[in-house]
């Protein structure tokens, strides 16, 4: 078998049993802890980690990381509908997150090409990309604290972790000033997404 083929049934084996573990997990961990696991920012790291680590070209990026999205999104809907005992209906939020799994797989891909690449703006925002969301996604939330007061700890909690995952990927060119540029421009472009896509 094609060694990018297999690469992309293991992503999105991998993506079936994230999205089955994240509604065992909103079954049995506190507010705060529950909102984390519910992220769509988790969903990136292991789409754009595998994908990262296959080296494809750009190509199969884009497919393998929509791949493991789906993955992500059917596992966790297949999984609600046999847990509740009723049908699985491919209509409403399973549209939407399927179309979401789409748009954002071929983003965190291209990203994890971008990634491999040489030493380019284009490398610096794909190794970027993944802390980006995470901060992101706090900042959209920030911005509607109002809404989301009584989880202020997750907030909190995905901003540390993008800046842990920042300085983690690019470790002694953290301060370089294209890195900052390029993770400053693709967070404030994820907080204006985020901002379009749920407020």
């Amino acid at each position: 078998m094609n060694k990018n083929i297999k690469n992309i049934i293991l992503s999105l084996i991998v993506g079936f049993v994230i999205g089955i573990i994240t509604l065992l997990l909103q079954g049995i961990l506190s507010v705060n802890l529950n909102f984390l696991a519910n992220s769509g920012a988790v969903w990136s790291v292991p789409a754009f980690l595998l994908t990262f680590h296959f080296k494809m070209d750009k190509k199969f990026s884009i497919i393998n990381c929509m791949t493991c999205f789906l993955g992500c999104v059917f596992g966790y809907y297949v999984f609600e509908a046999i847990k509740n005992g009723h049908s699985f209906i491919f209509e409403g939020y399973v549209v939407f997150w399927t179309g979401v799994a789409f748009v954002a797989g071929a983003i965190f891909g291209l990203g994890a090409n971008f990634a491999n690449t040489k030493n380019n703006w284009l490398k610096y925002c794909g190794i970027n990309l993944l802390p980006a969301v995470f901060i992101s996604e706090g900042l959209s939330h920030l911005i509607h604290i109002d809404s989301y007061i009584h989880m202020v700890g997750a907030i909190v909690l995905k901003i540390l972790i993008g800046l842990i995952l920042y300085f983690v990927m690019n470790k002694n060119a953290s301060f370089k000033k294209k890195n900052l540029l390029c993770t400053l421009l693709i967070i404030a472009l994820g907080t204006i997404g985020f901002e379009i896509l749920f407020h």
